[in-house]
């Protein structure tokens, strides 16, 4: 599954829960792995990073970003939230895409 913001947008807690309903929608019957990109989002709510954070379909989640602010917010998340599966932070696509189908 591939996750993309518009750009600037301000990711709140409403916004997370429809992401996450999707993705359980679409990944009923098996969990897959998630690529979100978060290279040109603007804020995510503290809400949100909760939602993401819970138990859902994703079964690893790899974080794209490409400055250092996006990763000092993609550690901040995986170590604030401790997320229900393995995450990672990103600068490339194609590194994120191989560890997400790597077992």
């Amino acid at each position: 599954m591939h996750l993309v913001w518009a750009p600037g947008s301000h990711v709140d807690e409403d916004d997370a829960v429809s992401a996450v309903t999707m993705m359980n929608q679409i990944c009923a019957s098996r969990g897959k792995p998630l690529l979100v990109d978060m290279r040109n989002a603007g804020n995510t709510s503290s809400g949100a990073r909760d939602v993401f954070a819970m138990p859902h379909a994703a079964t690893r989640l790899a974080l794209l970003g490409e400055s250092p602010v996006d990763e000092v917010i993609a550690n901040f998340f995986t170590r604030a939230h401790m997320p229900a599966r393995p995450t990672r932070y990103f600068t490339s696509e194609t590194s994120a895409l191989t560890w997400l189908t790597s077992d």
